[in-house]
């Protein structure tokens, strides 16, 4: 999960720091974690689990959820101020693509 968050936080910081985005996402990344986590990864988790769809598996999917959100919540401010130090560290060129018209 983290890497897929780091790379969407990458391609929105990008579009900030280039002018096609109003905000810094670091602003309120780590809220918006909490938020995603509690409107829909953990709803979701808890219908897994009550459908058993998965099995045992649901609890622990359930489980790394919960704990995911606990991370985000003590840890998130700090897991930004990496994100945002690493992507100001990295060359612009290394995240260049062409776009398509």
């Amino acid at each position: 999960y983290r890497k897929w968050n780091e790379r969407l936080f990458n391609e929105m910081y990008e579009a900030f720091l280039s002018g096609r985005a109003a905000s810094d996402p670091a602003t309120n990344w780590a809220l918006g974690e909490i938020g995603f986590f509690d409107g829909y990864i953990i709803p979701l988790a808890k219908k897994l689990k009550e459908c058993g769809v998965f099995g045992v598996s649901s609890d622990e999917y359930l489980n790394y959820a919960l704990a995911n959100r606990r991370k985000w919540e003590t840890e998130g401010s700090v897991i930004v101020a990496e994100m945002t130090e690493q992507r100001n560290r990295r060359n612009p060129q290394q995240d260049s693509f062409e776009l398509m018209p």
